[in-house]
């Protein structure tokens, strides 16, 4: 198999690590406007696991350069900002090549859900968020979606904690961009049947996460499974779908302090005559710390999926989890970057053996087995772990759950 793989950022090189650790793929090219950046990764994959990993300097907003970069290859992995997503999907289908991405914040994400006839017509897949979360979250919302009758919800959780050492003033575990735009929009849930607008940083509440993480407060962020998980089990009655998330205290007080002085805004700000994207500032600014080689790390990503519903008549809630953590085989990676940017290079082995076919543009509730990528997963030390709860004597879950709160509703 052959694969395109757009950007070598953060997730990039966790990705051209696991394609190019697989020895059923014949050929990755990492395309990247940042050339150098490509290139450092393909030396660190060649350096491996063999000279199968190229590179090739790429401007994605060039329509027609992109074309002719990836026209030939079996599937393209795009993992530079979401904004492009349905930029790439028509290169894409000008090019006849199979697609996959990491997400598209909701915004974006419904828009892509939007090309299911046109890649369907071309005879081409395209998996629509296969990262971490959205993703492995999503594949866990089926697996227990396939053992219920009916749904009433689907809430999933991302408890972020990290340990390690470094000189560096301020790391995050994804890109900045869309860590400061989930901080700035208000963001999409899915409350009594109906798309509701939020406010950022609302519905807060004290998440039990598996340790090492513990309880962490978390709250509502824009995210894409909002934009395919209620619209995928509506025939099964869903009512609610959220998402939330949890930072350490000291990586919030930073976002929050980023946040303050505008560098979440969406508008061009001027600078002595110059246009600027605050965010852009940003991200250069961290881009350039100097590397400290005496860092460690020490991270940890906890995604829990909670599904709710009935099978036969009773009340039944799957809950599952997964820890995400450094492993030995890539000591270049935090354990946030195995499983977000590693599930794409899951979903490529599985299209690769026929397990994952057909054609149209799906989200991965819709196409992914979960057993054969639950397996995959395990391969790379993240184990999907599934707990059913039955609430016995009654059916309502609503108040047992309100014993849980410091504050309960009486």
């Amino acid at each position: 198999m052959r694969v395109v793989l757009l950007g070598a950022g953060l997730q990039g090189i966790a990705t051209a690590l696991d394609l190019s650790w697989n020895k059923g793929m014949e050929e990755i090219l990492i395309a990247d406007f940042n050339k150098e950046r490509a290139d450092y990764v393909a030396d660190l994959c060649n350096k491996k696991y063999g000279n199968k990993v190229k590179t090739v300097q790429c401007d994605v907003s060039d329509f027609d350069a992109l074309v002719e970069i990836i026209t030939g290859y079996d599937l393209v992995i795009n993992e530079v900002n979401y904004y492009f997503n349905c930029h790439i999907m028509d290169a894409c289908l000008k090019a006849k090549v199979n697609y996959a991405d990491i997400g598209g914040l909701y915004v974006e994400t419904i828009k892509q859900m939007k090309y299911n006839e046109k890649f369907r017509e071309a005879g081409l897949l395209a998996i629509i968020g296969i990262g971490g979360t959205p993703g492995v979250t999503n594949v866990c919302a089926r697996w227990a979606a396939e053992r219920l009758d009916t749904i009433d919800s689907i809430d999933i959780y991302c408890g972020c904690d990290d340990w390690s050492s470094s000189k560096k003033t301020f790391e995050v575990t994804y890109a900045i961009e869309t860590i400061m735009d989930e901080f700035y929009m208000k963001p999409i849930q899915y409350i009594d049947g109906k798309y509701v607008e939020v406010e950022p940083r609302s519905g807060g509440m004290t998440v039990q996460y598996a340790q090492p993480i513990g309880d962490m407060y978390s709250y509502f962020i824009m995210h894409s499974e909002i934009g395919t998980l209620p619209e995928v089990y509506k025939d099964k009655g869903i009512k609610n779908c959220t998402f939330r998330i949890g930072f350490p205290d000291f990586v919030k007080e930073k976002l929050e302090f980023l946040h303050g002085l505008g560098f979440s805004r969406s508008d061009i700000v001027e600078v002595d005559g110059a246009q600027i994207k605050p965010v852009k500032v940003l991200k250069k600014m961290m881009d350039l710390q100097p590397d400290d080689p005496d860092a460690t790390i020490n991270d940890c990503d906890i995604i829990k999926t909670v599904v709710s519903g009935t099978k036969d008549g009773r009340q039944i809630e799957y809950e599952l989890e997964a820890i995400c953590r450094p492993i030995k085989r890539w000591p270049e990676l935090l354990g946030a970057q195995v499983y977000i940017g590693g599930a794409p290079a899951w979903a490529a082995e599985l299209i690769r053996t026929g397990i994952i076919s057909g054609a149209g543009a799906f989200a991965p509730e819709e196409c992914i087995p979960p057993e054969d990528f639950f397996e995959e997963a395990a391969k790379r030390e993240i184990y999907i772990k599934a707990t059913q709860k039955e609430l016995v004597g009654s059916s309502n879950w609503e108040a047992a759950k309100d014993k849980e709160n410091v504050e309960q509703v009486l």
